[in-house]
């Protein structure tokens, strides 16, 4: 088996694409003022945590391995670090450690966690985008039905998260105490809503940044 495998981002494809382009220059350029600014996290851990959230014991053993405090209430997560925690229902959570190892947080759960719970690895199929700049309500608006401006304000370690349509596709959105907002996306469909994004943040100027 080979050693040299190398691990590529989602939208790893997109960006070299766009490299190739006239307009890469523009793309790409920090220094650009843009409304729309699109950021990919690094390669990070996703797993899909499922338990009874009335376990009080459930709830500690998650919250000292993870150190975040699980999310008990409805469309709401918790952030330490580069640890979130979404709420995605009564008894089942989204764990991302941005940068992170899936199999050591998993193995560390496992360890922690008794009783009937169930923990699947998803880091290969999502990716999680960032979005900021003046123009992020209004490409939100052009992008879902939902009403974001309904939300409060983030703060530096919770806030507020939805599953819902994004363009023809779907993802799990959520508010950051800086303005911006993060979207937790399909692998399959990431190269069409960055397309999207473009397109969208097209009025304002659109910049994709490489993390």
């Amino acid at each position: 088996m080979s050693n040299g495998i190398k691990l590529e981002s989602p939208l790893f494809y997109f960006q070299s694409s766009f490299n190739k382009s006239t307009s890469a220059d523009e793309l790409f350029n920090a220094e650009a003022e843009c409304g729309l600014v699109v950021k990919e996290a690094p390669l990070s851990a996703h797993l899909i945590l499922r338990g009874d959230s009335n376990d009080i014991a459930f709830c500690a053993a998650v919250a000292e391995t993870l150190g975040v405090v699980l999310p008990l209430k409805s469309c709401t997560y918790h952030q330490e670090g580069n640890t979130s925690i979404y709420w995605l229902g009564p008894s089942e959570w989204l764990v991302i450690e941005i940068a992170g190892q899936a199999q050591i947080i998993e193995a560390a759960l496992r360890k922690a966690l008794k009783g009937h719970i169930a923990i699947v690895d998803v880091s290969g199929g999502q990716t999680c985008i960032n979005l900021r700049g003046v123009g992020v309500a209004t490409v939100l608006k052009k992008s879902t039905v939902y009403d974001f401006e309904a939300w409060d304000l983030a703060t530096s370690n919770a806030g507020r998260a939805v599953q819902t349509t994004f363009a023809k596709a779907s993802a799990v959105i959520s508010n950051r105490s800086d303005g911006s907002y993060d979207l937790v996306i399909r692998r399959s469909f990431s190269d069409y809503i960055a397309q999207w994004l473009l397109d969208a943040g097209k009025e304002f100027g659109c910049r994709i940044e490489q993390g």
